[in-house]
């Protein structure tokens, strides 16, 4: 088995779900600024036909983009204490992105460029009163690298296009929050 160089592992699983992030600016949360989660993706009152189903997928999606827009934010310091990371993020999928970037931190290493994502949804759970949606995205971090403190790339890898799955759970205060994250290999899409 070939020894790890630094920004592999956990953290290369994290920059590729954080590729995701490209669309920082397409991320239209509605923030409930005297509500229970500032900046959290909740249900507005919806004046147009669209169903239950669909404004979940749409809601799931925001908060997708917000998560990874989050984490690509902080991954330019690798701040894994940054308290923007909870505002889209639970569960595992907030554990996997601190994680990635604490590890990051330890390395010295840090994130530059914009990923470019293009999220779908693949599922909305239940249909009449949706509770969870699942998001398949096909994320390119060609443009989204690590580099060490110092300015110079971190290592040969040039990034690349991979599949990432997302689970997006409604939360008790309606907050549209993603809890999961599984992120496959470079080629995978």
């Amino acid at each position: 088995m070939a020894p790890r160089k630094p920004g592999h592992g956990v953290r290369e699983v994290l920059c590729l779900a954080a590729s995701t992030a490209a669309l920082l600016g397409a991320m239209a949360c509605t923030s409930n600024a005297g509500g229970p989660s500032a900046g959290a993706t909740t249900v507005p009152p919806v004046a147009t036909s669209e169903s239950p189903k669909e404004a979940a997928g749409r809601l799931a999606v925001e908060a997708y983009q917000g998560m990874l827009s989050d984490f690509a934010a902080a991954a330019q310091t690798s701040d894994w204490k940054s308290p923007d990371l909870a505002r889209h993020a639970t569960g595992d999928a907030l554990s996997l992105i601190t994680r990635g970037l604490f590890a990051d931190q330890q390395a010295g290493l840090v994130s530059k460029g914009a990923p470019i994502s293009a999220p779908s949804v693949s599922s909305v759970e239940p249909s009449g009163e949706p509770t969870k949606v699942t998001i398949t995205d096909c994320n390119d971090s060609s443009n989204w690298l690590k580099y060490r403190r110092s300015g110079e790339l971190a290592n040969d890898m040039p990034g690349g296009r991979r599949t990432i799955t997302a689970i997006v759970i409604r939360q008790p205060d309606g907050a549209w929050k993603v809890d999961k994250l599984v992120v496959q290999a470079l080629g995978s899409c």
